[in-house]
């Protein structure tokens, strides 16, 4: 079994972890155009509080918007950082990849 057989493993986890939380994030800001059309980033605000405080009891509700942006920035800094990942373990394969490979002559 070759040594990288464990990093390409890991690269299409991440890949598919990653895709997944993209589409995830694309389907929430996909939510958010109309409210962006209509009202402009205001409008956008707006519209992710209104969520937020859906069915919480009024007391509760500073609290409830604080956590939605939190997950929201959350999953936009989980995103990046698994992007980053993919990056550098692709850049560390493909090192390997040019590592084991013998020198080819060219014959003219």
């Amino acid at each position: 079994m070759k040594p990288d057989w464990t990093l390409r493993q890991v690269l299409a986890i991440l890949r598919g972890v990653g895709l997944m939380v993209a589409l995830f994030l694309a389907l929430i800001l996909f939510q958010l155009v109309p409210s962006l059309l209509r009202g402009g980033i205001s409008g956008v605000r707006d519209h992710i509080e209104r969520v937020a405080i859906t069915g919480v009891p009024p007391e509760h509700w500073p609290a409830a918007i604080a956590r939605m942006y939190g997950a929201l920035i959350g999953v936009a800094i989980f995103l990046c950082i698994l992007f980053l990942a993919q990056r550098y373990l692709g850049r560390k394969l493909a090192g390997h990849r040019s590592s084991n490979r013998p020198l080819q002559t060219t014959t003219h």
